[in-house]
């Protein structure tokens, strides 16, 4: 580990890997909270007891975390893998690499650990979102906000600031796109979209309720639905038509809303960027203009 990496609070740790299809920790990670009862088990006995797992069978598996073999192969299936086989090997695989992983907060630690720490933090939350990251999924969201009519973006409180954020980028290339961060607001906007229309809906737990119905409303008006999202089964994620997911582990709550909002301005400059890349006749120019514009005026009220 280079000395950087030890200045900035990382350290080696036989968890993660950052395989463009996301790791087995990710994903359990990212489906954790709609888990029931016996997958959490499942999958706190997995997270426990990382290294023997590629020496347990199914079976044994089970017996160790008190659940069936039958919940095994639900478990395995829910997080995308075909079967146990599966999903023992490509864990066995993340065990042979050792990346860098964030070392959580401690209240002995000084300023310069929790600055550092706090970049450690955003460095692994980027890196695990782009280990789960679907391209596929992304060009999808960027081809039909190429297309769309409007774009509403909805979100509450520190996703309201990012909706806002987002709003502003795709405005900047001429698109008509407007955040709505207000609850009521939201389900008026919402009702007026039609089969032209991208609705977007950001939130990192997947259960901010206004934003929940905003979606569920604009897709039933006939509006592409997309989520921001951490949690992969959320019912921001259910109700969506497809679904780009961040990913965080921090545990202080303040830090993992920090984190979250940088992985989520994160995937939408890629929609930005991946926007100007395919279509530089439309966005390039309008992009190029309106900057200069911006920068002219703020230079005026200086």
């Amino acid at each position: 580990m280079s000395a950087l990496a030890r200045k900035i609070g990382f350290r080696r740790m036989d968890i993660l890997n950052t395989a463009p299809d996301g790791t087995c920790v990710l994903r359990i990670q990212s489906h954790y909270k709609v888990f029931n009862p016996a997958q959490k088990r499942l999958a706190d006995y997995i997270l426990s007891n990382r290294q023997v797992l590629p020496e347990l069978d199914q079976q044994q598996l089970a017996t160790g975390a008190k659940v069936s073999t039958a919940t095994v192969t639900r478990f395995c299936r829910a997080i995308g893998f075909s079967g146990f086989l599966k999903f023992k090997i490509e864990s066995a695989k993340e065990l042979a690499s050792l990346p860098l992983v964030f070392e959580d907060f401690d209240p002995k630690d000084n300023d310069e650990e929790r600055v550092g720490k706090l970049f450690a933090a955003y460095i692994q939350c980027l890196i695990d979102t782009r280990a789960i990251t679907s391209i596929p999924n992304l060009l999808e969201v960027a081809n039909r906000i190429n297309r769309a009519k409007k774009v509403s973006i909805f979100g509450i409180g520190s996703s309201g600031a990012v909706a806002t954020m987002a709003s502003n980028r795709f405005a900047v290339l001429g698109i008509p796109a407007e955040a709505y961060v207000d609850p009521y607001r939201q389900i008026i906007a919402a009702s007026l979209m039609g089969e032209e229309d991208v609705a977007v809906g950001i939130s990192d737990s997947g259960t901010s309720t206004t934003t929940i119905d905003a979606i569920r409303i604009a897709k039933k008006r006939g509006a592409f639905a997309v989520a921001i999202t951490n949690q992969a089964g959320s019912a921001l994620a259910r109700e969506a038509t497809l679904c780009l997911l961040t990913s965080l582990h921090v545990r202080k709550v303040h830090v993992a809303t920090l984190s979250s909002r940088v992985a989520q301005m994160t995937l939408i400059d890629c929609l930005y960027v991946t926007l100007i890349a395919r279509n530089k006749e439309k966005f390039g120019g309008t992009a190029g203009f309106i900057e200069e514009e911006v920068r002219s005026v703020l230079r005026e009220l200086r």
